[in-house]
């Protein structure tokens, strides 16, 4: 463990002082929910159990934005007279991932509070030395502070999570600062295509009394975005057809040529019938396979039963 000395910091600001936006993907927000939730109870030995959770944030920089699409939990504590953190629990975390991701690295760290307090400033000096080990660069990258409010003090039909920037001040004259400041940024939340399609699958359970959620076939997709397609036609259609029908509706520019990009793009893509082949040997495959599958099902249902009898 690692032990964090405490200096004293000023109020933090409440306006934006970067233009730098953190975009978070979903998996940080239920990675960072899950750490709470498990966050370390009271010990049979009588020490005092851990009312926050804190862990490292992984990501990358791109131009005017940091994406954070991994973190993980470590242990820490913070009820002695000097906050501790386990850096050999982080540093061997860090490098497993790097091995998943090689693209990806440490940007930050993120904390459960409502409120930042004077342990922040450890913590995050701690994780500026982490992030400038890792980015092999001249000048520290922005280091990223993420706090989730588990109280739900301000907004409850939304999830109250802040990200930082912090920035040293102090006066004028003197070489070095006296105190630092944290600075919010704006939080935007991200999502790979990828994750854009759990989140879709993982919505349609809300409705579900049981919460459960059946993984859709090959026919049962294709169907269902064939419909969305022909829903979404239809709009066009009945925009096109009000616009043209009324004068006194106004036509959109912008959305004419976007249109016409996209005949044009569906136009030029592909050839007719070759979509129309695509599409029918598409469907001879996809009935093939769901054939094959439940050909496949009932053999093995009826040897269990010719086993059972046996």
């Amino acid at each position: 463990r690692v032990q964090l000395e405490v200096y004293r910091s000023s109020n933090q600001s409440t306006t934006m002082a970067s233009f730098l936006t953190v975009k978070v993907h979903p998996v940080v927000y239920l990675t960072i929910v899950d750490s709470y939730e498990r966050r370390a109870r009271q010990t049979k030995a009588g020490a005092p159990a851990n009312d926050k959770a804190l862990g490292t944030l992984m990501g990358f920089y791109e131009k005017g934005a940091v994406q954070v699409t991994n973190c993980f939990a470590i242990p820490f504590n913070e009820n002695t007279d000097e906050p501790e953190l386990d850096d050999s629990f982080n540093m061997a975390m860090v490098q497993m991932l790097k091995r998943a991701a090689p693209t990806e690295q440490p940007v930050g760290w993120f904390y459960t509070s409502s409120e930042l307090t004077n342990v922040c400033i450890p913590y995050h000096d701690y994780y500026n030395r982490i992030v400038a080990d890792f980015a092999n660069k001249k000048d520290t990258p922005p280091v990223i502070l993420l706090t989730l409010d588990t109280t739900f003090t301000e907004d409850k039909s939304r999830m109250p999570i802040r990200a930082f920037q912090r920035s040293k001040a102090g006066i004028p004259g003197n070489r070095e600062p006296h105190c630092a400041i944290f600075n919010p940024l704006r939080v935007e939340l991200d999502a790979f295509p990828a994750e854009f399609t759990a989140l879709k699958l993982i919505q349609k359970g809300m409705d579900d009394k049981s919460r459960e959620i059946r993984l859709e076939s090959g026919l049962e997709q294709l169907e269902r975005s064939t419909g969305e397609i022909v829903a979404w036609l239809e709009r066009i259609e009945k925009y096109v057809d009000e616009v043209l029908s009324r004068e006194e509706q106004p036509a959109d520019a912008t959305m004419g040529r976007t249109l016409m990009e996209i005949v044009n793009t569906a136009a030029t893509h592909m050839q007719t019938d070759k979509l129309d082949s695509l599409v029918k040997n598409s469907l001879r495959d996809y009935m093939m396979i769901s054939y094959l599958s439940q050909l496949t099902k009932t053999q093995l249902q009826l040897h269990d039963k010719l086993v059972a009898s046996t």
